[in-house]
C-alpha cells in the first residue's frame, strides 16, 4: 500500500488553519481562537479528540522534523498556501508560533463574538444544517412552514438520530448564543440568513413534540 505521509500539510485542522493564514484578512491569532470555540472539548467529550494542545504537540515535531526536501513532496497549491502561512518567517518558525498561539488560545478559553466576530467558516463548521433550512418549503407544497418542517420530520423518522436531532441541537445552540451575545445574533443573520429567529423556534417546537410524541 502505498504510503502518503505529506497529508500532515495537506489535510486536517492543522491545514485549514494554515488556509485561513495563507487566504483570510483576518489576522492569524483571531482564527486560532475561533478554531479553539469551534473544538472546544467538554468534561463528556472522548479524551483522544483532537484539542489545540494536541495540534500544538503536532506542530512542535513538525517543526523539529522538517526538512525541504519532504516538503516538496507535498502539492504544489499546498506549499504555496504553507509559503504565504509563513510570510517572511521560516516554515518551522511559523510551525513555532502556530503551536504557541494554540496554546495560548487553549488556556485563555472562548474569546467572545464582541471581541473576535463570528466567522462564515465557523458557521459553517458547527451549524451546516441551518444553512438550508427553507429547501422546498415555499414551492407550494405546504400551507406553512410549520408544515413543512412537520413533514420533513416526519419523513426523516424512524431515523431521527441521523439529522433531526444534530439540526435540532444546533437549532437551540444558536438560539442560545443569540440571545447571549448581541454581537454573535447581529452576524449570524447574516452569515445563516434563513435560519432566523421565528424560523428557529418552529423548527425547536416541532421537533420536540415529533420526539414527544414518537420517541418519549
Amino acid at each position: 500500500m502505498a504510503l502518503h505521509p505529506e497529508g500532515m500539510f495537506t489535510t486536517g485542522p492543522i491545514a485549514h488553519l494554515v488556509g485561513l493564514a495563507a487566504g483570510g484578512p483576518d489576522p492569524l491569532e483571531w482564527e486560532v481562537l475561533r478554531f479553539n470555540r469551534v473544538t472546544r472539548t467538554d468534561y463528556w467529550d472522548p479524551a483522544w479528540r483532537h484539542t489545540p494542545q494536541h495540534l500544538a504537540s503536532q506542530l512542535d515535531y513538525l517543526a523539529i522534523a522538517f526538512s525541504e526536501e519532504f516538503f516538496a513532496t507535498c502539492p504544489e497549491a499546498d506549499r504555496r498556501a504553507w509559503r504565504a502561512a509563513a510570510g517572511t518567517k521560516t516554515l518551522p518558525a511559523f510551525m513555532t508560533e502556530l503551536a504557541m498561539l494554540l496554546r495560548l488560545a487553549d488556556r485563555q478559553g472562548d474569546a467572545t463574538y464582541e471581541d473576535v466576530p463570528l466567522a462564515a467558516w465557523e458557521v459553517r463548521a458547527r451549524f451546516p444544517l441551518l444553512l438550508s433550512l427553507d429547501g422546498w418549503a415555499y414551492d407550494g407544497e405546504f400551507a406553512s412552514y410549520e408544515e413543512y418542517v412537520r413533514a420533513f420530520v416526519e419523513g426523516e423518522h424512524p431515523y431521527c438520530f441521523y439529522e433531526v436531532i444534530p439540526r435540532l441541537t444546533q437549532a437551540l445552540e444558536a438560539r442560545t448564543l443569540s440571545a447571549e451575545s448581541a454581537a454573535f445574533a447581529a452576524s449570524f443573520r447574516v452569515l445563516a440568513p434563513e435560519a432566523t429567529p421565528e424560523t428557529l423556534d418552529v423548527l425547536a417546537r416541532t421537533t420536540f413534540a415529533h420526539m414527544t410524541e414518537h420517541h418519549a
